[in-house]
């Protein structure tokens, strides 16, 4: 068996990615991809809110055009979104050549398998750092799927994502919506229509595949959560599939649901009993003892050890590797202990949210973001500069999908903001986070308007 170092290592570098064929199956794919939108905005027609669908996949699709020029242009036919693809056309290829040895690759990892050993001249060999690294090869594997109708190409497959991160986002809309926490307007801007995210997470990518997994895992798990639902069964399918996705490509957003899922299902409870203080403050302590135990039982583990070592190579490597270039951060010196890992809880948590700066960010590939840092301090500070703050973090506080929100946007953000140190990776990591930011950000803007319309009307009352 061939060694990793040893491997035969071959990719295509003469792709053709705007050759006639290309552009023709793109366009009809596209377009394709047009009439089943318009079809299904047409079916909703008398839903006022499906107004915004096929704006918000136009601009999906542009940006995801952009992402993909983006690679081909800039990186050369390079990086790690052509690298998936690569991998999902050799996949093809060894479909047609041995299609016992592409399932065998589907469900068997790498190592398993022994390293290339289904692949030969006639199938190509796929990128031997996307192989090696299970997360990565796992999206070539999904990718594989869409090379069959895609003729293998590059661009269409990029705007087939992009529809099903549209079709993903609007789930999460739509839950979003139910709780009636937000003018249609306010919630289609943090969802569908932040530069960065649509950039990021639209293409061939995992940050594209992770948002999907958690669009949907949240669609269903509060549907669940639903007494009005009647039938469960594709729910909980459709739960662990995204699970099971997320584990594959990013485990550690597990921890990022599970904790704020606790807090979320705390208030829910507590909101039961919200006449009721004794019964309403013990659920609290007993879920903040739970939770307490569980962080303290993770570090007392190896696997705490694990964690910490690996967030100190990938922290120190970023740091002093000048390969990576030197547009990065810096979070001062860190103590890699579980009470280190804490103090630079906040400096992190900072990074991950507002990072880069819009002084920090004066290049073609980070002005966008840093334009959404100036959008996120505008957000923050009405916000906060208001008589109304108390009654903002107590909605908040109260309901337990903005309290998931908060969390799962807090433990993401020190994830990015902690293990980045790169700016060209912090932005990837980091656009996930921002419709939850966004929500929680913006989640005022209803009842002060519901308000202002009361008062208005009470007011035309007495003059009467």
């Amino acid at each position: 068996m061939n060694s990793p170092a040893d491997a035969p290592f071959i990719i295509d570098r003469d792709y053709t990615y705007f050759s006639p064929l290309d552009i023709m199956a793109t366009f009809l794919g596209v377009s394709i991809i047009f009439i089943l939108a318009y079809l299904r905005k047409r079916r909703h027609r008398e839903l006022d809110y499906y107004k915004y669908y096929l704006p918000a996949l136009s601009f999906k699709m542009l940006f995801v055009l952009a992402n993909a020029i983006f690679y081909i242009v800039v990186y050369g036919g390079g990086g790690d979104s052509i690298g998936y693809w690569d991998g999902a056309v050799k996949l093809n290829h060894l479909f047609w050549d041995n299609p016992f040895a592409y399932f065998e690759e589907l469900f068997k990892s790498p190592e398993e398998l022994g390293y290339l050993k289904n692949f030969n001249i006639t199938t190509g060999y796929p990128d031997s750092h996307i192989y090696q690294e299970s997360e990565s090869w796992f999206i070539s594997k999904i990718a594989s799927f869409f090379t069959f109708f895609t003729f293998k190409g590059y661009m269409l497959m990029s705007m087939i994502f992009a529809y099903i991160t549209t079709n993903a986002s609007w789930k999460l809309f739509e839950l979003v919506r139910s709780y009636k926490l937000h003018s249609d307007w306010h919630l289609a801007i943090a969802i569908f229509f932040i530069p960065s995210l649509s950039f990021w997470c639209g293409g061939i990518s995992k940050d594209t595949v992770v948002f999907v997994a958690i669009c949907y895992f949240l669609h269903h798990l509060f549907q669940l959560l639903s007494k009005t639902l009647k039938s469960k069964w594709k729910n909980w399918i459709i739960l662990f599939i995204t699970l099971y996705v997320i584990l594959q490509v990013r485990s550690f957003i597990l921890l990022g649901i599970a904790v704020p899922l606790l807090f979320a299902y705390s208030a829910a409870l507590s909101k039961r009993f919200e006449k009721r203080k004794f019964e309403k403050y013990s659920i609290r302590l007993i879920f903040i003892l739970i939770i307490t135990g569980a962080f303290i039982v993770f570090f007392s583990t190896s696997l705490s050890n694990d964690f910490i070592k690996e967030a100190s190579i990938i922290n120190q490597d970023m740091t002093e590797n000048k390969t990576y270039g030197n547009n990065r951060y810096s979070l001062g010196e860190i103590d890699y202990t579980p009470i280190g890992m804490i103090a630079a809880a906040p400096i992190s948590i900072l990074a991950g949210i507002y990072r880069p700066y819009i002084w920090e960010a004066l290049n073609v590939s980070l002005i966008l973001n840093g334009l959404e840092s100036i959008a996120l301090f505008y957000f923050t500070f009405r916000f906060f500069a208001s008589r109304k703050i108390g009654s903002r973090i107590k909605r908040i506080r109260k309901h337990e999908f903005l309290i998931f929100a908060f969390f799962f946007a807090l433990i993401l953000a020190y994830f990015a903001g902690f293990t980045s140190i790169l700016f060209g990776v912090l932005v990837r990591f980091k656009a996930p986070i921002l419709p939850f930011l966004v929500i929680i950000l913006t989640s005022y803007y209803m009842d002060e308007k519901v308000n202002g319309k009361q008062q208005l009307s009470d007011l035309g009352k007495i003059q009467k």
